[in-house]
């Protein structure tokens, strides 16, 4: 009987001893909390055609996927290429820039123009962004129900080939 009692004093002072251990845990414990929603609504800039985007452009939340087709040493003008909207009710500041430049040994000239429609016309803005080089930005803003028409003016190098690839980027 002295044995089992043995036993059982043990037990019961394990048991103590993690029942205090747990306490004195949870008493250093500091919690922290997030209380946060989540807005569901609609994209405060898009992207939309224009009346010379080509025909197997795809435009996908604000992700814009087109093929310009030139010829080489010609100049192609895409004048409505694209259009970036607000279609917001609030001013949103932008950046647009090249993340991927074309390479300029392919390429004579590949700029993008921007115009707005700010005033009822449109209005060159005053910026061109060179597609062959990542130095050049678009800062401005875009007012409520104002648009950015984007112009695609391009000159392949005469004895370019192939598919070359660039990307735009824009931050609101």
């Amino acid at each position: 009987m002295n044995a089992k009692y043995k036993k059982s004093m043990k037990i019961v002072t394990l048991l103590i001893t993690a029942i205090l251990i747990a306490t004195a845990s949870a008493q250093i414990y500091t919690y922290m909390y997030i209380t946060g929603s989540v807005t569901i609504g609609t994209q405060k800039l898009i992207w939309a055609a224009g009346a010379d985007t080509p025909g197997d452009t795809t435009i996908v939340g604000g992700i814009v996927t087109m093929d310009l087709d030139v010829q080489p040493g010609v100049t192609q003008n895409f004048t409505e290429g694209l259009l970036l909207k607000n279609n917001d009710t609030s001013t949103h500041s932008l950046n647009v820039t090249i993340t991927t430049a074309l390479s300029g040994t392919d390429f004579d000239s590949a700029e993008i123009h921007f115009y707005t429609n700010a005033t009822g016309s449109w209005v060159y803005s005053g910026t061109t962004l060179d597609m062959t080089s990542t130095a050049g930005q678009l800062t401005g803003s875009l007012a409520a129900n104002v648009a950015y028409r984007l112009t695609f003016e391009i000159t392949a190098d005469a004895a370019a080939s192939g598919s070359k690839s660039f990307v735009v980027q824009v931050t609101y």
